[in-house]
């Protein structure tokens, strides 16, 4: 799990404070007697000979290099190599181990690794010379020499001064990543916004092709692994641990190339389920948006778990993060709108949804989304008709589907005893195809004051009590299976307020351990009431 990492990632080409999270590739390469060591590439140089060695054993090294000859403890080393998480000291020595067969083998005995039993470790160079012997010039300052003399060679007649800062200037901006590479990348990440199984399936499929140009680019990497994650929470269970294993693996790779690759984190809190376990969940977001704040998965994370839990007005202001940092997408404005409903903003909602009906006028979250604000927002009558409409509808979607949803429609907007009831029943027997129509069940019953029905589907949907859940989600036609975390954010929606003050909804948080949720993270006072 990830946790514990307290600090912000430097800005790029910084030199990071003793108790920040190694980052290789902003680390400047030093020497120690003879031997010379480049962090942003892994490289040991001896005697005109070169190796690379792993992330981790050159992050250990550099911490204690960091320390010119002073101890470093082991848990100073799980804070600066392992990002704050929890590590058995057998991890540790085993990499300690690692680094002293470096020392001994590539680095020819220039330093050794000194234990200070039950402190930690220092780094002792073998010619009594410190440990911090000096830094080297950086990649940019090397890269900018060479540019300043090749130039004036060819007669140029700019200053040294300028040359060195304008080809900065170049390798800061230059995109490592080849241009075929990168039009898949971009390709990948505009369609895994988009949230569908073909989507992302296709997102994954172009991100392999990038990866097959650009094997050491750890963005490609890093949203493979989101991809697969995406792809294990609503495949099959058949497949799941396979999807599950991939998407973990690419996430290894991209930390190894570039320790705080934001997919990379957040593929790693993907990773964890979120249903039940509310609170380990949020800290892994937090942990990780320290160290990438403004990444807008992890913001859209950390947005889904807090308006799962209630806490909608936290839920918006992360969800609205994340809208700045990338360009919109459907489950973008289906996220806000609702929950700008349910805090009371009714014209934002408005807006909102209404915006995203004009870009995404037929992708199932931004339709639904809408329907479901019409049908419990006084405007029954206007959702009847967009159902009507058929060259509107969603693909994917089977006939008796969109019947159902008429058949509430049209049952909310006359007000008929009768007909209600039969929308719940119908209702009712509709919650036993999968997760997701349980979860709507629930939530037409609770609008229409069916209280017994809306907590029989809950206790069905939560605990499998009544009748078993099944493997789908919605309906087979959409690719969907059950996800590992069966939605709460239903019991804090405005059509659910009656539910809300029934007094079985306090045994019902309690059972389900939103209470002690509540409890641990001081949050009651912000949930939707």
């Amino acid at each position: 799990m990830l946790g514990g990492a307290r600090n912000e990632p430097q800005g790029l080409g910084g030199a990071q404070d003793q108790t920040g999270a190694i980052v290789l590739a902003h680390e400047r390469p030093f020497s120690i007697g003879q031997a010379e060591f480049h962090p942003a590439t892994r490289e040991v140089l001896f005697a005109g000979e070169s190796s690379v060695i792993e992330p981790r054993v050159m992050q250990l090294l550099v911490a204690l290099h960091r320390a010119n000859g002073g101890v470093v403890s082991k848990d100073d080393l799980a804070m600066l190599c392992w990002e704050g998480r929890i590590v058995g000291e057998d991890a540790i020595n085993r990499v300690v181990s690692r680094l002293r067969a470096v020392a001994e083998k590539q680095a020819r005995g220039a330093f050794r690794i000194e234990t200070i039993t039950k402190v930690g470790y220092r780094l002792v160079a073998s010619d009594g010379a410190s440990a911090a012997a000096h830094m080297l010039p950086s990649v940019r300052d090397s890269a900018g020499a060479r540019l300043g003399r090749r130039e004036l060679i060819i007669g140029g007649s700019l200053g040294v001064a300028a040359l060195v800062a304008g080809s900065g200037y170049i390798l800061l901006n230059r995109d490592p990543m080849p241009s075929e590479a990168r039009a898949l990348y971009n390709d990948a990440r505009t369609g895994f916004a988009q949230g569908t199984p073909e989507a992302t399936s296709n997102a994954v499929a172009k991100l392999k092709q990038a990866a097959g140009i650009a094997p050491d680019s750890a963005e490609i990497w890093g949203l493979m692994a989101l991809g697969y994650l995406a792809q294990s929470d609503v495949a099959p269970m058949a497949t799941r641990t396979n999807l599950r294993s991939r998407g973990l693996s690419a996430a290894q790779r991209a930390l190894s190339l570039d320790p705080n690759q934001g997919e990379a984190l957040a593929a790693q809190v993907q990773s964890l389920p979120m249903y039940r376990n509310w609170l380990n969940y949020e800290r892994a977001c937090r942990a990780a948006l320290r160290r990438q704040p403004r990444n807008a998965f992890l913001n859209s994370m950390l947005s889904g778990l807090l308006a799962q839990v209630g806490r909608h007005r936290e839920a918006l202001e992360h969800i609205e993060l994340a809208s700045q940092s990338a360009p919109d997408g459907p489950w973008s404005y289906w996220s806000r709108g609702l929950l700008l409903w349910s805090l009371g903003r009714f014209d934002e909602a408005d807006t909102v949804l209404e915006r995203g009906m004009a870009l995404w006028p037929r992708h199932y979250a931004v339709w639904f989304g809408y329907l479901y604000y019409l049908l419990y927002n006084g405007r029954a009558t206007q959702a009847a008709a967009l159902i009507e409409d058929v060259s509107s509808r969603p693909t994917g979607i089977p006939d008796w589907n969109y019947d159902w949803l008429d058949k509430q429609a049209r049952a909310i907007a006359g007000g008929n005893a009768d007909s209600i009831k039969a929308a719940v029943r119908l209702s009712a027997d509709i919650a036993r195809r999968g997760t997701g129509f349980a979860g709507d069940a629930a939530v037409f019953a609770s609008f229409v004051g069916d209280m017994d029905t809306a907590f029989g589907m809950l206790d069905a949907l939560y605990f499998d009590r009544g009748f078993v859940m099944p493997e789908a989600y919605f309906a087979k036609e959409q690719g969907l299976y059950t996800v590992r975390n069966r939605d709460t954010y239903h019991l804090f929606e405005p059509p659910t307020a009656a539910l809300r003050k029934d007094p079985r909804f306090a045994q019902l948080t309690r059972e389900l351990g939103l209470d002690a949720y509540w409890r641990a993270t001081n949050s009651r006072a912000l949930v939707v009431s």
